[in-house]
Parts: structure tokens; sequence; C-alpha cells
């Protein structure tokens, strides 16, 4: 039998994650699947990966964790990668499904403890404890047919909670078609084109002389979603499609959809769904029409419900969406579009100061000292694909852009940048922030976060095999000492801010004492072992909330202001 797509893409998919296993010292390649999926899914980082992910035994079936707290969110993911091709078309089984589920209540529930013995579990639950959640979120995530069988066991659980607590819990099963989604993406195989049904479409406002053209038309919502189904994953605008939590809003949405008496309703009910892309023909005759490089910017609660109900075989045959179709071909005028039109929905902030002039100025700053800016997500990519070459270019998000610099530049903010970096980008934050920023403190804040990045990732590979010993070598230590006091590091799982702001201050006080040639490998050691000494010193033993806490940010930040000579990070 010839090889099938799903095989192709699973032995291309197993190439990477041999990489991914081996550069992190992963034990499984399950593990290394979901680095895989958080960094080309929820676009991570290295750091951020390290500190989602759950890796051990006593996990209770939950191998990754994202907590949100600027939209009172917990995402929970649940990896499954076959061990063999011929494992592709299985499902998940009912043991493992209960096992992710009774995890989840464990983690969230005051009343139910945990036995086990991962720190990384335990300290989540310990974090969640004062934290206020009231989105959830359940990710199955496999690459293979996914919850089919059972999933009315998984929907029947979600609607007993939700009754439960009045709490919003959102399913979200990626499937091998997802994560093949995912990877044709990757590999610009899947310039999105979709060919979409209709009832009514025509012309409407267009702008000849900036190449703007729209069309307007509705559409059955089952012809909706089959159209877009098999680009689930990938169909809307990046900058959106993370940030949607249940509401009130998605459970009307759903009412409307899936009842027998309302449903024919739902078009004057609903805004609608707008999609924007690059091309649209169109043809009357078969009454359907097809958009290259196609994304939906608005209307995203819409078409999960839509297509959640249809899941479920619950959405009416009666439902009809308007909807608009935008047609453009400059990517700024995009960016603006997409920003306008979403100026009402919970999106990230960053996305809204993307065109902020200071932004715009430094992004061209950065290009004439060899970096680009991305202001939007995925910009390097749509500029690359229309010819605008910048491979030789640095690239960085916004988002880390910002993040970095506060880290770095500014103490008093410097605990935001990790406690609730979406904060960073409120509208009257900002322009305070922006007020300061130049290129060359940018590239100097982001060079030295990829250098203790390195370092970070070298003491967890010493943490998940003790014959590694990089970490120790780095920091002129016996590796018998690092193993020995393994534990006085474990800050450094979640301490990539506080030791970035610990360089910044050590870099400015050693100028002020006039102490010459210290390196940045020396100053990263002394930055390491400065939060070490102030993180030892509390009672509270969760790394994970000290090294977010402002409290003992400006602990460290004092501790390196009164130093009077070159921090002495000898053992003895």
């Amino acid at each position: 039998m010839a090889i099938t797509k799903y095989e192709s893409y699973y032995l291309k998919i197993l190439e990477k994650l041999k990489l991914i296993k081996a550069d992190n010292e992963y034990k499984t390649d399950s593990i290394a699947f979901a680095h895989w999926y958080l960094e080309n899914y929820y676009k991570l980082n290295t750091q951020d990966i390290a500190e989602a992910i759950i890796d051990g035994d006593g996990d209770l079936g939950i191998d990754s964790i994202l907590i949100d707290e600027s939209n009172s969110a917990l995402t929970i993911m649940q990896y499954k990668l076959p061990s063999k091709k011929e494992n592709i078309n299985c499902e998940i089984d009912q043991g493992d499904i209960l096992k992710t589920w009774n995890g989840f209540l464990t983690l969230i529930s005051n009343d139910k403890q945990y036995t086990g013995k991962n720190q990384k579990f335990e300290e989540f639950k310990r974090q969640l404890e004062n934290t206020v959640i009231t989105n959830f979120r359940i990710c199955f995530v496999s690459y293979n047919k996914g919850v089919v069988a059972n999933r009315s066991i998984v929907e029947s659980n979600a609607e007993v909670f939700k009754r439960d607590t009045g709490s919003n819990l959102e399913i979200i099963y990626h499937d091998r078609d997802a994560i093949s989604n995912i990877y044709e993406k990757l590999n610009r195989k899947n310039n999105i084109s979709i060919t979409l049904k209709y009832k009514q479409m025509q012309s409407a406002y267009n702008v000849q002389g900036r190449k703007i053209d729209s069309l307007v038309g509705f559409v059955n919502g089952r012809e909706l979603v089959e159209s877009i189904a098999s680009n689930i994953a990938t169909i809307f605008d990046e900058n959106i499609r993370l940030y949607e939590y249940g509401s009130n809003v998605n459970i009307g949405i759903n009412r409307t959809a899936t009842s027998t008496d309302q449903a024919d309703m739902f078009y004057f009910y609903n805004n609608g769904v707008v999609f924007i892309c690059d091309k649209a023909k169109n043809s009357p005759a078969s009454s359907e029409i097809i958009l290259d490089g196609a994304s939906i910017v608005n209307g995203c609660q819409s078409v999960n419900v839509l297509y959640n109900a249809m899941q479920k075989g619950k959405l009416n045959e009666s439902v009809y969406v308007l909807v608009r179709i935008i047609s453009i071909a400059d990517y700024s005028e995009r960016m603006r579009i997409t920003e306008y039109l979403n100026s009402q929905t919970p999106i990230r902030d960053s996305y809204f100061i993307a065109n902020h002039p200071i932004v715009r100025d430094l992004q061209q700053q950065l290009l004439k000292c060899g970096y680009f800016l991305e202001r939007q997500s995925n910009e390097a990519n749509y500029m690359a694909e229309r010819g605008i070459e910048i491979k030789d270019k640095v690239t960085i998000q916004l988002e880390k852009a910002i993040q970095y610099y506060v880290g770095y530049w500014i103490n008093k903010n410097a605990s935001l940048a990790k406690r609730g970096k979406n904060a960073l980008f409120d509208k009257k934050m900002i322009e305070e922030l922006l007020s300061g920023i130049t290129a060359e403190k940018v590239i100097e804040a982001y060079a030295t976060y990829q250098s203790i990045s390195q370092v970070l990732t070298l003491y967890r590979k010493t943490r998940r095999n003790n014959q590694k010993d990089d970490f120790s070598k780095y920091i002129g230590i016996p590796q018998s000492w690092v193993l020995e006091h393994i534990e006085d590091f474990r800050f450094m799982n979640t301490g990539d801010i506080i030791l970035l702001n610990a360089y910044a201050n050590l870099k400015k006080q050693y100028k002020e004492l006039g102490i010459p040639d210290v390196g940045e490998k020396e100053m990263i050691k002394d930055a390491i072992f400065a939060v070490s000494k102030v993180i030892l010193s509390e009672s509270e033993n969760n790394t994970s909330l000290l090294t977010k806490n402002s409290n003992v940010f400006s602990k460290v930040q004092i501790e390196i202001g009164n130093l009077t000579k070159k921090y002495d990070s000898s053992i003895c």
C-alpha cells in the first residue's frame, strides 16, 4: 500500500522531534512532541516551553500547563504521539482521557490533595491556589484520530463541570488533521485556500487606488464550517486565535445555532464573519468563491462555536451567517483592518501597538542594525512569501522585545515583565515604557536574554540527566557539588527575567564601582548566585512564585546595589 500523507508527515515530524529531544535531554518523544506543538502552535519560546511542560512521573495525565492571569485562564494539555506509524489510525483511549480529567480536577480543586511526587505539578497546583481562574481549557493533542468514540464522556464531564462551578470550560481536540495542518503551514505548503459555497455574494465597496476589493453575502452555517474544517488549526489570524476564551457570548451563540426555533434568526443576531485574503475568485454560476491566502480576522468566536456544534451534530441547518470578504495585498493596511475590526474583542494589547509611531520607527532602526522587529505575528513569513527577503536579519517578536527591554532596563516594572507581561501593553503604560526605548537597548536586552536562556537550558539538561556537566563547567563549580545542591538552583526553571534584571543591575553596579573587564559569562554566573542567595532566604519554597514576585525582584536589586566590590560567587 502506498504511504499516506499522515504517515509521511509522521516520519517528517519524528525527525524534528529527535533533534528537539537531543537538544533538550528529553526522555521521551512525547515530551519532544509537546515542545514542538507549543513552539509552533502557541509560538512559545524555549524558556516558556520549559516552564509549561510537566516532565516526569506523577503528572496525572497532564503534560503541559499554561496560566494566563490577565485573562483568568488556565489551559492544560495531554499529548499522544504514536510509537509507530501503524498506530496513527488509533484513538486516545478512555483510560488516558479519564486520567487527564481527574488530573485536571486535582490540579484546580483545593479540596483534592495531590499525593504524587511531580514537583512542577505541585508548584502549579500551589500557584493556582492564589490565582483567580474562571476560564478553563483542556486540549487533547494527538497524532492519531484523537477523541472519537469517547467524546461523549468528555463533553458530559465538561457540562457537569460548567454547571457545578459556573466557570467556562472549553475542550479542544487537535488530532492528526490539525497537527498535519500545522506542519504544512510551517513548511509553507498551505498558503490557505478555501472554497466557500454561498447563498448570495455580491461585490461591495472597493478602493482601486489601494487595491482593496470586498464582497458581502451570506453562507449556510454548515457549509461555512465544512469549507474551513480542514484548516481549523490555522485559519484564524494568530493574534486572535489564542485569546478567545469561553464566555456568555459564546453560550448565547451556541444556544441560537443549535436551537429548533431560533436558528433561522442567527443571521440577524450575529455580527458575522470577516475573511481577509490575497485574492478572491468568484464563480456566480456555481455559487462559490475561492479565497487564496485566507484567514478569519473577525468572528473567531462565532466560527469556533459553529465548528464545535457541527462536531457534536447539533448545528441547525437553518443557520445562515453574514460573511464579508476583503481582498487586499498591502500588509500594513491588512494589519490595520484586523486591528480596527477587533477593537472591542479581548486580544493581545501588543497587537494594537504594532502601528505606534515609536514602534514603527524602532522597526526601521533595528533593520539598520541587522534585526527585524516582527510587529505582528507571522509578519516575517508574510514578507518573505512576497519577495521581501529578511533572511539575513535576526527576527525579534514585538512582545519579546518589550518584555526583555522592560526586564532589563526598567527595575520598577521588571517583575511585571515576568508576572503579567500582557499588562506591559496596557495602552496607558505602554506610552511610558516606549518613551526611552532605542534599538541599541533592545539589542542589548535581547542578546543578554539569549545568553541567559542557553545557560538555563544547560541547567535543565543537568536536572534531566545528572551525567551532563555543561552547567557545572559553565559556572566553574565541581559537578559533584552542583548535584548535591541542585535544588538551590531550582529557581532557574522560571528565572529567566529575574536573572536578566540581575545581570543588568550587576553591569551597572560594576561600572559605577570601576570594576573593569567583567565578561558576559562571569556576569551571568554572578547573577545566578546573587539571585540564588535571595531566593534561598525566602520562607516560601515555590520558586515559580518567587521568580515573579516584585518584592523578590526588589531584594535582588538592593543586594546588588549594596555591593562595594565584585560579587563573590565562590562556593567556599
